[in-house]
């Protein structure tokens, strides 16, 4: 007798279903992603906030200076420079100008121009030239000097405003320096004026230069100058100094000293012999100064309107003194406009020397 299975299954079932496949394995992972991204992230967010620092402010400053330019008070006199009144209420018109740093004309050395440089300043003397009501002009400067053409051309100037008019005058109110091609335009004044610290002279000339001849031999430097001349490359400092060269830029720095030395006795109104004895360069105190006729008295700026009336014979009260409302943002927007042809000058041309007058 046959027996039956013991268990449930059953012959006709279904086969059980397959076991799931494992999943793929995941590739493997590349080391310092993670690390990267972050690094990235960073070098942005550092970015864009240095760009923003940058940004909102100058934002705000062409705002303000716009806003600045169009704001109520400013008088408007000759061409298109506006000026501000900066103190009386009369009909006699002077304008007040500043001349601070170095005299550099547009010496393609310089990163950017000051906004209260020589440059400035001249443009503004042209302005005044043409216009009939102004008087005088006081001049502040605090200045060691600079280039001889560039004080020449500011001295020039303030003969052409005094020109163009035979009552017109021009005082000058020195700060700390009244010095060489500071002083050498301040011979257009009727009147110098210099504060009890002032230093004042350096009546002279100078070509800056240095030499490394040495210096490069030893390094292994050679120069590979190609001129057309033997005195094309006056002074190179890669080369031993050459008497020659001496003698020649000798002569042209005596003939600057003698003119510096004529204008210095024309227009103090001394003997150029006494002159000459007292340009070899040094400098002098105020008292010293006013003692050698070189200015005329000691003081402050709030004492030289009584002055300045005097010259002009009129009262103190019928005296108003502008000054150029000058737009600092135009001056960004030359510096910035200039900055990489300069940047790119002083790079990659060297200055040949320049003759000086400066302390």
């Amino acid at each position: 007798m046959d027996t039956m299975p013991t268990d449930n299954a059953s012959p006709f079932a279904p086969p059980p279903p397959p076991a799931p496949a494992a999943p793929p394995a995941p590739p493997p992972r590349r080391r310092g992603g993670c690390l990267t991204g972050v690094v990235c992230g960073c070098a942005l967010g550092v970015l864009l906030f240095v760009a923003g620092i940058v940004a909102v402010p100058l934002a705000l400053f062409y705002g303000f200076a716009y806003l600045a330019e169009r704001m109520p008070g400013a008088t408007q006199t000759a061409g298109t420079a506006d000026y501000l009144s900066c103190r009386g209420e009369g009909t006699n018109e002077v304008l007040r100008l500043t001349l601070n740093g170095v005299i550099a004309g547009s010496a393609p050395s310089e990163w950017y121009t000051p906004p209260d440089c020589d440059a400035a300043v001249l443009r503004e003397i042209e302005d005044a030239i043409e216009d009939d009501d102004f008087r005088a002009i006081l001049l502040v400067v605090d200045s060691p000097g600079g280039g001889v053409t560039a004080s020449d051309a500011v001295y020039h100037a303030l003969g052409r405003f005094k020109a163009a008019r035979p009552d017109r005058k021009v005082v000058v109110l020195a700060g700390d320096l009244l010095a060489s091609g500071a002083y050498y335009l301040a011979m257009q004044a009727d009147w110098i004026r210099l504060r009890p610290t002032t230093v004042v002279g350096s009546i002279g000339v100078i070509i800056p230069t240095l030499n490394a001849a040495d210096l490069a031999q030893r390094l292994g430097i050679r120069d590979a100058s190609i001129a057309s001349g033997e005195s094309k490359d006056l002074l190179n400092p890669l080369k031993p100094i050459d008497p020659r060269h001496v003698a020649i830029l000798r002569g042209v720095a005596d003939a600057m000293y003698a003119r510096f030395v004529g204008l210095v006795a024309k227009g103090r109104k001394l003997p150029e012999a006494e002159v000459r004895a007292l340009a070899d360069g040094r400098v002098f105190s105020a008292q010293d100064a006013v003692n050698l006729r070189l200015a005329d008295d000691i003081g402050y700026e709030d004492t030289l309107d009584a002055k300045i009336a005097e010259l002009l014979g009129c009262a103190e009260e019928e005296l108003v003194i502008y000054e150029p409302h000058r737009s600092r943002a135009s001056f960004f927007r030359g510096m910035l406009s200039e900055f990489p042809a300069r940047f790119r000058a002083a790079l990659l041309a060297p200055e040949p020397p320049r003759v000086e007058y400066r302390y």
